[in-house]
């Protein structure tokens, strides 16, 4: 079982600042980012206002939650960071279990209900809910039991959050004092997540998978169509681990006129070693709530 499981994981990046201290672990943040495409980590120095290391493994052929588990195992075996007693840990949950409910409706006895009706749950999720900010609403998500049960078992006071509570909060943050409406496409490996802002509205959310880039420019516009927006003037920001050669980028060069990178909050300091990263990488990692 270990030899097969070793062939779904691969360390994709590890940078490691030299001021890194194994004995300065209650001033670090150690931040995860879970889901079934890898395992992003990042740690963050409370006192310099800096982050200092990442790591970043990928997964092959993973569609199971419980399979999470055991790769964060190997992750933490192979990790140079992952096996510390950190006193201090956020982790992001990716996947599309979740669902936004304004707050003045929101019942906390009623949030399974809730996020019964736009996904299908297994059972064995333990259903959770994010306060996101300048939105006056929740996020009510599922995090899987397993990987809860991973992470409480190597780390203490585990915070537990959905990566799109991160991502809507910083959008919403950079557009406060903006007044036109703006497309934002959060690009992962298999799917994508679209995002429409105007001004600090919420217009519209939702998580499309593709496995082409046909696939991808299909919901794109889609979006556009029922939206009614014009892919001629619309303002399109692209976020993700997406390069500017890929073929996702150039079909939709093609369609969408106004197109560009965005990048993440310039709120925090990063080792030279993570300023190498274009800007818009990493985007919901790097905007994950620290404390």
């Amino acid at each position: 079982m270990t030899i097969e499981l070793k062939t779904k994981i691969r360390q994709v990046n590890s940078f490691i600042d030299e001021s890194f201290d194994a004995s300065l672990l209650k001033s670090y943040h150690l931040v995860i980012q879970a889901g079934l495409e890898g395992i992003f980590v990042a740690i963050f120095q409370k006192e310099r206002n800096k982050y200092i290391a990442f790591e970043y493994y990928s997964f092959q052929q993973v569609f199971n939650y419980d399979l999470i588990s055991d790769l964060f195992e190997l992750a933490v075996k192979e990790s140079k960071i992952l096996d510390y007693r950190y006193s201090s840990v956020s982790c992001s949950v990716v996947n599309n279990l979740s669902t936004i409910v304004p707050a003045v409706l929101f019942e906390e006895e009623r949030k399974r209900t809730y996020l019964n009706f736009n996904t299908s749950l297994q059972g064995d999720e333990i259903v959770m809910v994010d306060s996101v900010k300048n939105l006056d609403a929740k996020n009510v998500f599922a995090l899987p039991l397993s990987l809860k049960n991973k992470l409480d078992h190597h780390y203490t006071k585990v915070r537990y959050q959905h990566f799109s509570t991160c991502l809507l909060e910083e959008l919403l943050s950079q557009n406060k004092n903006q007044t036109k409406k703006k497309l934002y496409i959060h690009i992962q490996s298999s799917h994508f997540e679209t995002i429409v802002i105007e001004g600090n509205n919420l217009l519209f959310y939702n998580t499309f998978n593709y496995h082409s880039p046909e696939d991808f420019i299909y919901y794109v516009l889609f979006v556009c169509e029922q939206l009614q927006l014009n892919p001629e003037n619309i303002e399109t920001i692209i976020l993700g681990e997406i390069e500017r050669t890929s073929a996702i980028y150039s079909i939709t060069q093609k369609y969408i006129r106004s197109l560009k990178f965005g990048e993440r909050t310039d709120n925090f300091d990063y080792s030279y070693q993570l300023q190498t990263f274009p800007k818009h990488f990493y985007f919901s990692l790097f905007n994950s709530r620290l404390l």
